[in-house]
């Protein structure tokens, strides 16, 4: 029969080294637990920062391509027919030149123009001249802003000068606009909110709905 000395040494728990391989095994499994979630963390904030760049590009492309499908020629103030003031369309065979500035004509949307509440001015002949707004959007890369500035070219018809400014979009890294005959080519390239990951690129078309 086992004396009892030798049944309570059995009964003891674990040795010092085997405390030290468990805590060792422990501490190398907690360290990739650890590991892992920061992946995880840092995967997430990844594809919340690109979705949020990519937000940020199309509602900044929508914004500015409605804006550019105003541009109509101003025929009440001028006769040479030309929606765009810049940047202008290049000579034939000549690649056109990138720009982060357009400014365009478009008819004004107050009473005297595309608005119902008012009588929109015509000549002799009952054709409709319109007072018409002269609009430029411009890049300022050090904000990362496309600012709208909006000025009544004024008339006779239209004899109240007003301009207004405004921020169309923000978040933008770069912006090009190129300009060949009646077709404006857009790029910009968006960030996310925080400045953090992300960055979008985005391209459009735009074809004026006026040729000559």
């Amino acid at each position: 029969m086992m004396p009892l000395r030798s049944q309570i040494m059995r009964s003891r728990a674990f040795t010092v080294p085997e405390l030290l391989i468990a805590m060792t095994i422990m501490g190398i499994v907690l360290a990739l637990a650890v590991v892992e979630f920061a992946m995880v963390f840092n995967h997430n904030a990844l594809t919340t920062q690109n979705v949020t760049a990519e937000q940020n590009a199309r509602i900044a492309m929508a914004r500015v391509t409605n804006e550019l499908r105003q541009a109509m020629p101003d025929f009440t103030d001028f006769s040479n027919g030309k929606p765009v003031v810049q940047p202008t369309a290049p000579p034939p065979s000549t690649a056109p030149g990138q720009s982060t500035v357009v400014e365009f004509y478009r008819v004004d949307p107050g009473p005297q123009g595309l608005s119902t509440s008012g009588a929109m001015p015509v000549d002799s002949f009952g054709n409709p001249i319109p007072c018409y707004d002269d609009e430029r959007l411009t890049y300022d890369p050090v904000a990362k802003t496309i600012t709208r500035t909006i000025s009544v070219v004024t008339n006779s018809n239209c004899p109240n000068a007003n301009t207004t400014t405004d921020v169309l979009a923000r978040n933008i890294l770069n912006f090009w606009v190129t300009y060949q005959p009646y077709i404006f080519d857009v790029d910009l390239e968006t960030e996310s909110t925080n400045g953090q990951y992300g960055v979008y690129d985005l391209n459009s078309q735009v074809a004026l709905g006026y040729k000559p």
